[in-house]
C-alpha cells in the first residue's frame, strides 16, 4: 500500500483487540513477543499492554514507520515495547528467542513467503506460537456495487501484483504453516467490515490514496502507466463519497488467520508433523 499518510492512517485503525483477536488468547503477562511488519505500531502496543511486564519488539522494513511507532509508544507511555528496522527474511535475533510471533499483511508482499514463515519458526522458542493474518482479495465484498469502485479495486490489485503482491495470499496461510514445520494448526477466514459511520472514514482515506499531491503514490502510478485518467480518478473519488453515504452500504475486506505452534522436541521443517485444522 505504500507509506503515505492515507495508507498509514488505514493501518493505524488496526488494534490488537480487533485485528488480532484470534492471537490475543495465547498472550500472557511476562511473555516475549515479536510483531513483524508492525507499521505504525498500534497492534504492537496492544500486545505490550497484554504481556506487561514482558517485552514486545516490533520490526518494520521502513525506517519512517519505525520512527512513527516509537512516537506512538511515547504518546501512550508504553515502555515495554521497542521498535527497530529489520528484514523478515533475515531477522537479527538468535534462535529460540520469542514466546510468540505475529505477522500481519506482510506475507502477500513477499516473493518467497515461506522464507518469512521459516524465519519466524527459527526465532520462536520450542512450544511458541505464530499468528498470521493476511489479506485475501478474492473474498472482498462491496455493496451496492458501483462500476467506478470496481475499477478502483482493479487498479489497486493490478499495481500491487506488478510490485510482487499475491492478492490471494490469505488462503495459503495454512499451507505455509504446515510447510514451515508448525504443529497444532488452526486457520480460518474472517471479514473486516466497514459500515456507517466507520465507512465514512474509510472512504475518505480511500479518496486520499488517489488524490494527486496527497503524499500517496497511487494516482501517480496509475497515470504514469496509462491505466486511467485524471477525470476518471476524480469520478472514483466522487463514487466513494456517494457510496459511504448510501444507506445500507458495506465494504468488507477478506482476511485469513492462521495459528501454529513450534514443536517442543524438534526444530526440523517440513511436512512430517501431524496437523489439524479448525
Amino acid at each position: 500500500m505504500g507509506y503515505g499518510n492515507a495508507a498509514t492512517s488505514i493501518m493505524s485503525m488496526r488494534t490488537a483487540e480487533r485485528h488480532a483477536a484470534f492471537f490475543v488468547p495465547y498472550l500472557h503477562p511476562g511473555m516475549t513477543v515479536l510483531d513483524c511488519g508492525c507499521g505504525p505500531g498500534t497492534i504492537t502496543l496492544g500486545f505490550a499492554q497484554l504481556v506487561a511486564p514482558g517485552q514486545v519488539t516490533g520490526t518494520e522494513i521502513e525506517e519512517a514507520q519505525v520512527a512513527l511507532a516509537r512516537q506512538n509508544a511515547a504518546k501512550r507511555q508504553i515502555t515495554n515495547a521497542q521498535f527497530e528496522a529489520a528484514d523478515l527474511y533475515k531477522l537479527p535475533y538468535a534462535d529460540n528467542t520469542f514466546d510468540a510471533v505475529f505477522i500481519s499483511a506482510v506475507l502477500g508482499n513477499l516473493r518467497e513467503p515461506i522464507r518469512g514463515v521459516r524465519e519466524a519458526h527459527r526465532v520462536l522458542k520450542p512450544g511458541g506460537v505464530l499468528g498470521i493474518k493476511e489479506f485475501d482479495h478474492g473474498g472482498d465484498m462491496l455493496y451496492p456495487p458501483d462500476p467506478l469502485l470496481g475499477k478502483y479495486g482493479e487498479l489497486y490489485i493490478r499495481l500491487r501484483k506488478e510490485n510482487g503482491h499475491d492478492p490471494l495470499s490469505g488462503r495459503k496461510v495454512g499451507e505455509l504453516l504446515f510447510s514451515a514445520g508448525f504443529e497444532e494448526l488452526k486457520f480460518s477466514a474472517v471479514y473486516e467490515s466497514f459500515t456507517f459511520p466507520t465507512l465514512l472514514t474509510f472512504a475518505e482515506l480511500s479518496v486520499e490514496l488517489i488524490k494527486e499531491g496527497a503524499g500517496d503514490i497511487w494516482a501517480e502510478a496509475y497515470l504514469r502507466r496509462g491505466w486511467t485518467t485524471r477525470e476518471e480518478l476524480q469520478q472514483m473519488a466522487e463514487a466513494w463519497k456517494r457510496f459511504a453515504n448510501t444507506p445500507g452500504a458495506i465494504f468488507a475486506a477478506a482476511w485469513c488467520e492462521g495459528l501454529g505452534r513450534k514443536a517442543h522436541d524438534r526444530t526440523d521443517f517440513p511436512g512430517t508433523n501431524v496437523h489439524s485444522t479448525k
